[in-house]
């Protein structure tokens, strides 16, 4: 599905229920963070850094928040050196 097929789809859930819709994104309809994070952003006009947040902190992503957390701190790390 594109972008605008999947916004179609979603488009009751709300802020309220962000939890559900992004369980939805990635176990039904297999999007990836980075995928999940940017239809956050055009549904709800959100900033990246809050619609990273909202899919870096949910349940449906927490078995993989230490090894993202982990990856982003080797590559800041990279950056300052």
């Amino acid at each position: 599905m594109n972008n605008t097929e999947l916004l179609e789809k979603y488009k009751d859930y709300t802020i309220t229920n962000i939890e559900d819709l992004i369980l939805k994104m990635k176990l039904e309809d297999d999007l990836s963070m980075m995928q999940s994070t940017m239809l956050l952003v055009l549904k709800f006009k959100l900033k990246i850094s809050e619609a990273d947040n909202y899919v870096l902190n949910s349940k449906a992503w927490s078995d993989r928040k230490e090894s993202v957390e982990k990856l982003r701190d080797n590559i800041f790390d990279k950056l300052k050196n």
